[in-house]
């Protein structure tokens, strides 16, 4: 008996021990996170996972205005678009690509482990200038090198494995009327960017004289360029030349139709440093014939298409017209003319 009353005030006391030890202890409040403040001249701080900050709220006022964001897909908006144009053009080269392939795999067998152009061919970069102005079937038959202004000094290396490895027999130096690159660089060069300046000072051009159309200056230019460039590769490779492994070809791509021959017209000012309208036109018969008839090769080829050669009739029509640029005649003309002032530049546009 006496037992039970003392377990019985044990477990009365046990509660009371309890809440005093409870009692010890400080009471815990729950207080509010102190704002951040967010300084106008640093960016506001990143929300947190899902743009939520800590209560839960969004974060969009801590965030800069992103402005507008681009539209997918939404290229045709206007066509003069950087993406619609990039679109645009790369849909026609795969269109056109797939057209090509059409050749067959016996096409591509002829070259597909070797490479053996008869042609080592320098010309413009210019979008209006290419392979198919003067060869239907360029492949592997034309070592292309471009650069703005058909420049032999800016692209040596390329012309020299051209000529010392694939042993091409001909240089043909091409450029065009409408150069931009030969205006820029009889005018004002200062607004142009460094490496294009760079680029065209490789450009040895006699100045304008005086009294002269600009359209004239200009074409007496692009054939003067084109017999500077020869000069300078009869004396990198006159080893080659004298031997008679190598011809070097200067020609005028004509799309403008500046020497008045038609629209498209490649004519041929200077060879191996003539470039005398007699001998041009002597050069020319004896490449084409007399009587015109097609020949072997690719030309009885491009005959059956429809297509015609030019007969030794032009060469003189062209070797004339050459001749009015300048008091000496021909290319030799124009380039003891082309001295003076300068015409306004057209920085280059078109390369």
């Amino acid at each position: 008996m006496a037992f039970a009353w003392r377990l019985a005030l044990t477990l009365s006391v046990i509660p009371s021990l309890f809440g005093l030890a409870g009692g010890c202890k400080p009471k815990q409040e729950v207080t509010a996170e102190p704002k951040k403040v967010v300084k106008k001249d640093k960016p506001a701080a990143k929300a947190e996972k899902g743009g939520h900050d800590a209560k839960g709220s969004t974060a969009h006022a801590e965030l800069p205005d992103p402005g507008k964001f681009i539209v997918p897909f939404a290229w045709e908006a206007a066509k003069d678009e950087p993406l619609a144009q990039t679109r645009s053009f790369l849909a026609d080269v795969l269109t056109d690509n797939q057209g090509y392939m059409e050749h067959g795999d016996k096409f591509f067998a002829e070259f597909a482990d070797k490479q053996t152009p008869r042609a080592t061919v320098l010309t413009c970069a210019d979008s209006r200038v290419h392979t198919t102005a003067w060869d239907v079937t360029p492949e592997n038959d034309d070592f292309v090198i471009r650069n703005i202004g058909n420049q032999f000094e800016n692209a040596q290396g390329s012309i020299e494995y051209g000529i010392e490895h694939l042993r091409t027999p001909i240089l043909l130096v091409i450029g065009h009327t409408g150069c931009g690159a030969v205006k820029a660089a009889m005018g004002d060069m200062s607004k142009l960017s460094q490496p294009i300046q760079g680029e065209l000072s490789h450009m040895h051009l006699p100045k304008a004289g005086p009294g002269k159309p600009p359209e004239t200056v200009w074409v007496e230019a692009v054939i003067a360029n084109v017999n500077s460039q020869v000069d300078t590769a009869l004396k990198h490779f006159a080893k080659d030349i004298q031997t008679g492994q190598l011809t070097v070809v200067g020609a005028v791509y004509d799309f403008r139709n500046d020497l008045q021959q038609g629209a498209g017209k490649l004519s041929i000012v200077n060879v191996n440093g003539n470039s005398e309208p007699e001998r041009m036109t002597a050069f020319v018969e004896a490449i084409t014939g007399k009587s015109g008839e097609p020949r072997e090769g690719k030309d009885r080829k491009r005959a059956g298409k429809g297509g015609k050669l030019d007969d030794a009739a032009a060469a003189a029509q062209i070797a004339a017209q050459i001749a009015k640029f300048g008091k000496k005649g021909g290319a030799q003309g124009a380039r003891a003319e082309v001295q003076g002032g300068h015409p306004e530049p057209e920085h280059a546009e078109h390369h």
